[in-house]
């Protein structure tokens, strides 16, 4: 709960309350909010080890290891759902990526030349939500998504307190640190982030609370043909999520079409079937401002943000390790790209609404695995890994040129690894190399010179301060 009355709380109680719970008081309101101390990813399963030794990842590739890999990115994901020992505004206690900085937090205290700001600082609001970058990246341009193609999902990017803390020592989303980095007709490159990082792309549905039922898009597998944009509005694939969690729990949810206004109960599910929350007034504010000039309806205090899926990177190996998430009708036999196999990897001690995801892996770019450099793409088999919420519906085609296969240029025929190699900065104009569809990328590559490599970061692309 919030504390607005402060004239009822003496002096001294109110500043030991501050002190000891690390509170801020809102200048405009009045009101008490507790600060959130951002908590490391824990080890939740047995076997998991984080950060695990890079000999014993790379010795799983080696091996094409597809189950330690798998059981890996379960851990991650327990860990990340896991409960921390944090609450925001006295009453709502958060999983513990919910404690993390935002990428845009942190982008700030770059701005102003704080460079523990990442190291030391709790935050008092939760992530800022945005429109997902993969939609409306053109390399440079200043365009917005529609409402059309963004039919109510939100993003944001947050970093575990080692990437966070790493991030603003060396200022890195300042265009000059980024600059200092140029090298004429050679490859330039941040400074790696350290092996215990981890960054995360968390993709919300955003429903209105007054709603009875919130209509979500819902993945249904791969269309016959890969080479399409294909992205949830194409689908015509829909579920309803009972804000009351009055239905059958455990229900396998069948979806229907859009014709479809009143659903029958095979195609509803509780929404404690998701990773959820609700939004205060300063994120819906936030999010309307993006709405201006757009159509759609206005988001308000109390309208919930439903966890669909997540990108998440570690920086466990050179390359980072990819793996990402998204809710599935069925979590025991999950469409591709995820599968039941890999659902029956999921840990034991993973219940809940976290249970309700699937789990596809990108910890390579093709089989067998290559070198960071001077490696090939030339009698290798493609990895295919990503997000249908995000990649599925890229803009497209990428229009590079794939030396593993010419007609892989669709957001269903990318790998995450491949794609994030692609993450540069030069020192003008904000523009970066395109994205690509799988195949093997030589980080020593002609194409990267005259470029900053950003250590596989997007996120560091798409914030950083320009005039810094």
């Amino acid at each position: 709960m919030k504390i607005k009355n402060l004239k009822r709380l003496g002096l001294v109680s109110i500043v030991l309350m501050v002190v000891s719970q690390g509170c801020m008081i809102n200048d405009k309101t009045g009101e008490i909010v507790t600060g959130v101390t951002p908590q490391a990813l824990p080890e939740t399963v047995s076997g998991f080890n984080f950060p695990e030794d890079s000999l014993t990842i790379y010795q799983w590739l080696s091996n094409r290891d597809t189950e330690s890999i798998t059981k890996h990115a379960w851990g991650i994901w327990a860990g990340l759902t896991a409960n921390s020992d944090q609450v925001y505004n006295l009453s709502d206690t958060l999983l513990i990526y919910e404690t993390w900085l935002g990428v845009s937090d942190i982008a700030s205290q770059c701005a102003k030349g704080d460079t523990l700001g990442g190291c030391v600082n709790a935050k008092f609001t939760r992530e800022k939500l945005d429109f997902p970058n993969q939609l409306t990246h053109n390399f440079g341009s200043s365009v917005t998504s529609t409402i059309q193609d963004n039919p109510g999902f939100y993003v944001s990017v947050s970093y575990d307190p080692n990437a966070a803390c790493f991030a603003t020592k060396n200022l890195i989303l300042n265009q000059s640190s980024i600059t200092k980095k140029l090298v004429k007709d050679r490859i330039g490159k941040i400074p790696p982030f350290p092996n215990n990082s981890v960054t995360i792309k968390p993709t919300y549905f955003i429903g209105q609370v007054s709603d009875d039922f919130i209509r979500i898009p819902a993945w249904h597998g791969e269309p016959e043909s890969l080479e399409q944009v294909y992205g949830p509005s194409a689908w015509n694939a829909y579920i309803f999520v009972d804000v009351n969690n009055l239905q059958t729990p455990g229900k396998v949810a069948v979806p229907v079409d859009s014709t479809v206004t009143s659903p029958p109960a095979s195609a509803i599910v509780n929404l404690n079937e998701f990773i959820h929350y609700s939004l205060d007034t300063d994120a819906a504010t936030y999010m309307n401002k993006q709405q201006l000039g757009q159509t759609g309806d206005k988001i308000k205090s109390g309208d919930l943000a439903i966890l669909i899926c997540m990108h998440v990177g570690t920086k466990e190996i050179s390359n980072w390790t990819w793996q990402t998430f998204f809710w599935a009708t069925d979590p025991s036999i999950p469409d591709f790209p995820s599968s039941a196999w890999e659902a029956g990897l999921r840990p034991e001690g993973l219940n809940g609404a976290a249970a309700h995801y699937a789990v596809s892996t990108a910890y390579a770019m093709v089989w067998p695995n290559q070198p960071i450099t001077n490696g090939t793409n030339e009698g290798v088999e493609p990895i295919i890994g990503y997000n249908p919420y995000l990649e599925a519906g890229l803009s497209a085609p990428f229009g590079d040129v794939n030396k593993l296969d010419s007609s892989y240029q669709y957001g269903m025929q990318t790998n995450c690894m491949s794609c994030h190699a692609m993450a540069t900065a030069n020192a003008t104009n904000g523009k970066s190399l395109k994205y690509t569809a799988d195949q093997y990328v030589d980080m020593s590559d002609s194409i990267f010179y005259d470029w900053v490599q950003l250590d596989f970061a997007w996120s560091i692309q798409s914030n950083i301060n320009e005039t810094k």
